[in-house]
């Protein structure tokens, strides 16, 4: 069934029935552009949705038989972590509890429900997990309980269980074997290793008195970086595990609140932001040869707006220029491209120097500094040459920030702002031209 869908350039948006909380793209090799999708509804009834994405044809299809019941909001999910077609087709949800579903061309059927409280029917709220990709039987998930749990998924058995932060767990992430970090309520990052238990090392503590870290990443690309996300807070942390407690970096460009990372799967030294501020920002921050200035005045090489807050984003692991992000019920797929994305303040330095530079050339070269060549009717080939190069370059100056706007590369203000630079420049001229009038007939009489 075809789904309701706007398009645009570089950009493919999905309408759900319901508002989406989380996301997720699948690897597999003969599923590439299939995602998840998670809603947030205030009761016991929430969904998983699977969406199939059509490059060919830009749109997106969806299957009735491949919508399942999540009693709460799903707080992630996560496709089997493996591009091999051979491996069972599965998907991992968390929420009151972990739960495995097994993929059928016709029907989602539930595999597993994991509680690690055996001494209970009820557990604790799982707020986050990660599925290993180097040993796809282990799934690490976190607790508000102060837990982190590490699953043996094919035995469904609890392989280890860790007391890891005093308050609540938000996020968990894999590093490599046998080492994951965690995120707490407790305002610190903590990096464990399965070989020594009894251990863990703080890389990060949050200075600001609302203390508590939501959001983790490990950097799979390059696992010596990690990325962090503070409650309420519009700043990325760039963590260095080599050198703990201290912050590589602060990205402070967002306006509002950060909601979720994702880093490149191809590109390790690229991350991606979302925000209440309804923007996605794309981050070039930890390429070789990389030196650290404490990151305060770092700007985002691209950014894209929406019209809403952005809850969540996930770049994928198989077509590594493609972005998901999810706001109110909308899925967007963004390319990781200039097509899509603003190029932060290029645009609106490059427009400007078109009118201010190229505007004057004309009359400078072929006029000889004055304006009135624009206005004789004198038919000279250089006469010719400036008023088609003027009028050209002025239609360019209107013409690019429509363009711009068009394919969202800007926001409507920033057009206006373009339009109304373009207005003052047209009233100096014009006062260039009525004051060399007066001064000719001045010299002339």
């Amino acid at each position: 069934m075809q789904s309701p869908a706007e398009k645009n350039a570089g950009v493919h948006t999905y309408v759900s029935q319901w508002p989406i909380s989380s996301l997720a793209w699948s690897v597999r090799h003969d599923k590439p552009s299939r995602l998840a999708i998670g809603s947030f509804i205030e009761d016991y009834s929430n969904k998983v949705e699977l969406v199939q994405f059509n490059r060919d044809t830009s749109d997106f299809a969806t299957d009735s038989r491949l919508i399942f019941d999540h009693p709460y909001a799903p707080t992630n999910l996560m496709f089997f972590p493996s591009e091999d077609t051979a491996n069972p087709d599965l998907i991992a949800t968390s929420g009151d509890y972990l739960r495995l579903w097994e993929i059928h061309d016709d029907r989602i059927e539930l595999k597993s429900l994991l509680n690690s409280n055996m001494s209970s029917e009820f557990n604790s709220a799982i707020t986050s997990f990660d599925w290993a990709e180097f040993d796809t039987r282990r799934v690490a998930t976190s607790s508000v309980d102060t837990t982190c749990t590490i699953w043996d998924i094919e035995r469904e058995v609890v392989d280890t269980q860790l007391v890891a932060h005093d308050k609540e767990v938000y996020d968990i992430s894999w590093g490599g074997f046998n080492v994951f970090a965690s995120a707490s309520g407790d305002g610190t990052v903590r990096v464990f290793d399965l070989r020594n238990k009894e251990r863990s090392t703080i890389v990060y503590e949050n200075p600001t008195q609302e203390r508590s870290l939501l959001r983790l990443e490990w950097n799979k690309h390059d696992p010596r970086f990690i990325a962090t996300v503070g409650m309420d807070s519009n700043k990325v942390v760039i963590l260095d595990i080599r050198f703990p407690t201290l912050p590589l970096m602060e990205l402070k460009k967002h306006g509002a609140s950060v909601n979720a990372i994702s880093w490149s799967p191809g590109k390790g030294h690229q991350l991606c932001s979302v925000s209440d501020d309804s923007r996605a920002l794309i981050w070039d921050v930890v390429r070789p040869g990389f030196q650290s200035n404490g990151g305060g005045d770092a700007e985002p090489e691209m950014w894209y707006g929406t019209t809403a807050q952005i809850n969540q984003v996930r770049w994928s692991a198989l077509e590594m220029n493609w972005i998901g992000i999810g706001f109110l019920n909308k899925l967007q797929l963004l390319k990781a491209c200039r097509t899509c994305f603003y190029v932060f303040s290029k645009h609106l330095v490059t427009n400007p120097a078109l009118m201010y530079v190229l505007v004057p050339m004309p009359c400078l070269f072929f006029g000889g500094g004055s304006t009135q060549v624009l206005f004789t009717r004198e038919s000279d080939g250089w006469i010719n040459a400036a008023k088609f190069l003027t009028g050209a370059s002025t239609v360019g100056s209107i013409a690019i920030p429509i363009i711009l706007r068009h394919a969202h590369m800007i926001e409507t203000p920033a057009m206006w702002i373009e339009f109304f630079s373009f207005f003052i420049f047209v009233c100096t001229v014009m006062c260039f031209h009525r004051a060399s009038l007066e001064d000719e007939w001045f010299n002339f009489c």
